[in-house]
Formats: C-alpha cells, sequence, structure tokens
C-alpha cells in the first residue's frame, strides 16, 4: 500500500522535497499493524521479566537496557521506518531486529523455559506469517543469536524455573499475542475477499462496458457502411449512381485489360419522358423510372453493375461480355420494357426506351471512349426513330 500524502502533495512544504519522509502523514498497513503488535508484545515481555526478576537486585543498567529494548525500541524504531523510501521492506527486516531482542532479554534472565518458550514461539509465529519459510529460517538465527549476544553482555546462567503466576502471565500473553496475531490475519483476509470481490465486480462492469463499446463500435461500422452505400446508391431507384459507376469501370477495365477479357456497357434512355412528367406528372414519371430500375436489377447477372446514368438515363455495366451477346440483351431489354404496362391511378401507361452499346476493346480502351461511343449510338438510335438499339 503506498504512502499517502492528502493535500500536502499538492503543496509541498517549502523547507522539505515533495517526497520527503516529513511529508509521509500515514505509514503503510504493515507498518502500522506491526507497531501495534511489537508495542504490546514486548510491554508484556518487559511485564513478565520484571516479574519474575522481582525483589533480585539487577542495577540501573540491566533494567535501563530492558527498558530501551522492550519499551523503548518499538516506537523508535516505527519512528525510524516510516521515514524511508520503503518502509514496509524494512518492517519486514525489522522482524529479524525483534528476534534478536526477544533472545538477548531471556538470556538476560537465565532462560526461563516459559519465558523463553512465549518469546520463542511468538516471534516465530509472526516471522512465518509475513515471510514463510524464510521467516522460518531468520527466527532460529537471530533467536540464538540475541541470546548469544546476551550472554555476552551478562554471562551464562540457566535459572528454567518460574513461579506459578509468572507462568499463568506467559501462557495468557502468548495466548492474547497469538489470538490477536490470527485475528489480524483474518481481518486482512477479509479486506483481500473483499478487494477481491469488489475486482470482480469491477471487472465484470468493465466487461460490460467493453462489450457496450464493441457494439456501439460494430453500430457505427454498420452506419458507415450504410452511409456509404447511401452515397453510391440512387436515392429514388435504388440503383447505384453514377459516382459510383465511375469508379468501378476503370477498375473492371483495369481488370479486362490485365486478365484479356472482354467489357461491354449498354446507356438506356426512356423516351418522350418528358412529355410523360407534363402530362402525367412527376409521380408518374417516377413509376416508370422505378419500373425500369427493376427491370434492369433482375436482368442484371452477379458481376454486373445496374446504374441510374442521370435523369431518365440508365446505364448497364457487363464485364467478360463481348459485344454480341451485349446487343442481345439490350434487345431483351427493349422489348421487355415497351411490352410493360405501368399502372398509374386510372391509367395503364407505356413507354419505350433507346439503347446506345459500347465494348472494350473495339470501341475504346478507356471509360471516356467507351461511355463517348455509347452516347453517339444512344443519340443515333433517337434520332432513328427511337425504341431501338445501336452500337
Amino acid at each position: 500500500m503506498p504512502p499517502r500524502f492528502g493535500r500536502l502533495q499538492e503543496t509541498p512544504l517549502p523547507m522539505f522535497e515533495p517526497d520527503s519522509a516529513a511529508v509521509r502523514l500515514r505509514a503503510p498497513w504493515l507498518v502500522r499493524m506491526h507497531y501495534r503488535m511489537r508495542t504490546v508484545a514486548f510491554a508484556m515481555m518487559f511485564g513478565v521479566i520484571a516479574l519474575h526478576v522481582g525483589g533480585d537486585a539487577k542495577g540501573p543498567g540491566f533494567w535501563g537496557l530492558m527498558i530501551l529494548l522492550f519499551l523503548v525500541y518499538p516506537h523508535a524504531q516505527y519512528l525510524r521506518t516510516r521515514r524511508l523510501a520503503d518502509p514496509t521492506a524494512e518492517e519486514l527486516r525489522n522482524l529479524r531486529t525483534d528476534s534478536v531482542f526477544l533472545g538477548m532479554g531471556v538470556a538476560s534472565i537465565g532462560f526461563p523455559v516459559w519465558i523463553t518458550f512465549a518469546g520463542l514461539l511468538g516471534t516465530l509465529s509472526n516471522n512465518t506469517a509475513n515471510k514463510g519459510w524464510t521467516g522460518i529460517a531468520e527466527t532460529l538465527v537471530a533467536f540464538p543469536g540475541g541470546a548469544l549476544l546476551g550472554c555476552l553482555l551478562w554471562g551464562f546462567h540457566f535459572e528454567p524455573d518460574t513461579d506459578w503466576v509468572t507462568t499463568l502471565c506467559c501462557i495468557a500473553g502468548l495466548t492474547f499475542y497469538l489470538t490477536a496475531l490470527g485475528q489480524v490475519a483474518f481481518t486482512r483476509i477479509q479486506r483481500l475477499r473483499m478487494t477481491r470481490e469488489a475486482l470482480q465486480v469491477r471487472e465484470r462492469e468493465l466487461m460490460d462496458v467493453n462489450d457496450a463499446l464493441h457494439k456501439n463500435l460494430r453500430e457505427i461500422d454498420e452506419l458507415q457502411e450504410q452511409l456509404r452505400e447511401q452515397a453510391n446508391r440512387d436515392p429514388l431507384t435504388g440503383l447505384y449512381n453514377r459516382r459510383y459507376l465511375d469508379s468501378t469501370l476503370e477498375r473492371e477495365l483495369s481488370r479486362c485489360k490485365r486478365d484479356g477479357h472482354s467489357l461491354a456497357l449498354i446507356l438506356i434512355d426512356i423516351d418522350h419522358f418528358k412529355q410523360v412528367n407534363d402530362t402525367y406528372g412527376h409521380q408518374a414519371g417516377d413509376e416508370i423510372l422505378l419500373r425500369l430500375s427493376a427491370l434492369l436489377g433482375s436482368m442484371a447477372r452477379a458481376g454486373d453493375v445496374a446504374c441510374r446514368y442521370g435523369g431518365e438515363e440508365f446505364l448497364l455495366l457487363m464485364p467478360t461480355m463481348p459485344l454480341v451477346s451485349a446487343h442481345e440483351r439490350a434487345e431483351t431489354l427493349r422489348l421487355s420494357f415497351g411490352n410493360l404496362d405501368v399502372p398509374f391511378g386510372d391509367f395503364r401507361l407505356r413507354a419505350t426506351v433507346s439503347i446506345g452499346i459500347a465494348a472494350y476493346p473495339g470501341h475504346g480502351t478507356s471509360s471516356d471512349e467507351l461511355i463517348r461511343h455509347a452516347d453517339t449510338a444512344l443519340y443515333r438510335a433517337k434520332r432513328l426513330g427511337r425504341n431501338r438499339v445501336e452500337r
């Protein structure tokens, strides 16, 4: 858990750097938890040692050192650790110091069995809970090391017995400490479980948001595709428009040149279409346009492109089709449309078409040349009486 700075992070103190230990207002959870546990455990150890020693004359030096080890040390260690760059890592190293000082304490009073057992089991449990097998190994080195240091300071003496009051205090203190340690572990596990559940909820929320975003992206893609399609379609007939034809014709010509295939197109114009609009109205003209566009769509092969070229003009692009076959297709279209009745109100309308044909490569090798040739053939058909096919 990183240090929390509160509002001081926004306005650093003028005498310190922003990352200075002076602005660390709260130590990490592990440091604070160990501070509380260490303060209580070492105070209980001091009380047990004082109870065990009783009226024995130990001198001020002994008691001064005991006060430093068991009453001053926990607070000094906490104040030092919380100001370091990595207080959590340092706190884990402090557990070795705890074991050393507890070893020194039991050595100073002659290794009474219950006090030694309580001190060793308490520090061993704490180290194991925090560092696993590494903590066990460190405790089994640091505690005897502290005891050896105590023997060097006070000399070795072995007084294993304790009176019943001291023994009961050791049992009660050890029970309290291990219970508190278990409660801390339980609380931590509960917090981790709650954090995990919160993360799972957050993960599900993020997954829902992600699904919604993907759905929105798909909808955007579909809308963009619809817009592209609409931009390439004639709004009345639904056929492709002239802009789409221009790009498609260039692409198909390039393919035909590369593969050596033929290509044909037929340009269609409805005869006397202005008279239909003037006589029956534009709605009648639209009906005729729709019927012709439907006929073109039905006659188009897969790969053919039927488009509304402009006004009453239509164009059918037929890749890989030779000129003779295109002429036959144009005659079929002319006859079919000429025999088509277009109902409009109380009237049944009929119209005819004039058609001009152009084919690659005989009539041109570029799109402009082919369109120009088909247009010329179309107007020749009109001059020759309309309702005919020219090429």
